[in-house]
Formats: C-alpha cells, structure tokens, sequence
C-alpha cells in the first residue's frame, strides 16, 4: 500500500467488516448513493429494530479509501437513531480516515447514501418526508 493510507484505512480495506447486504424484508432499508459508471458508488442496507439500527451492511465500489470508508461506517452506524443518521457528516468518516484532499468528494458520496438510508427509514409504517 503507498504511504497515503493509514493504518485504519489499510485494516479496514484487507479486512474489510460487514461487506454485502441484508435482503429486501420487513425492517430492512437500503440507501445508495454514486454510480460505478462515475467511479465511486456506496450501498447500505440496514436491519432496524425499534428506532434504532441494529446491524449494517456495505458494498461499496471505488478505491481502497472507498472501501474502508464503507467498512469503517458498517460498524458505526450500529445503535443509531433515524435522526443520528440525518445529523451524520462525512468528516466524522475523515478525521478517522484521513482521506487525501482529492479524494473528500467520495466522502459527500458516503453521506448522500447515510442521507438515502435515512430517507428509506419509516418508523411509523407510513410514508414520510425526509
């Protein structure tokens, strides 16, 4: 690995936790956000119990950052309110991972798919506004 990656980068990268997804059922949401046509692309899906989220998974397509991020924010999205999820930022993901400057966009990507997760929660059993 060249020396931009930390540590944290390259743990979750080799040992990427809780790559895949959860299939489509009652109290299973999905947020997606990018595109692989455009280089970067993250998919979360989430098993809610409650009001809070109880497991995450993450497919993510992209660089080794990518991929980090993913596997880095599968475990700490775990216990998190609808309204957590709207308040997350994607520089809580950078002061972990350190993302270079010209990779950050990827970042904003990462928090529109949390944003989509977010969206698809419905805690009533209803439709609502994001």
């Amino acid at each position: 690995m060249e020396p931009e990656y930390t540590s944290v980068v390259v743990d979750h990268f080799e040992h990427p936790r809780n790559s895949g997804h959860f299939e489509a059922g009652e109290g299973v949401i999905r947020g997606v956000a990018g595109s692989i046509a455009q280089g970067t692309m993250f998919a979360l899906s989430a098993r809610v119990a409650g009001d809070r989220i109880e497991a995450v998974r993450f497919e993510a397509y992209g660089c080794p950052h990518c991929i980090a991020a993913g596997s880095w924010l599968s475990e700490q999205l775990v216990g998190l309110t609808r309204a957590e999820l709207n308040a997350w930022n994607w520089r809580d993901a950078d002061q972990v991972l350190h993302f270079p400057l010209e990779k950050r966009g990827r970042l904003l990507i990462l928090e529109d798919a949390v944003r989509a997760l977010a969206a698809a929660w419905d805690p009533l059993g209803q439709k609502s506004i994001p």
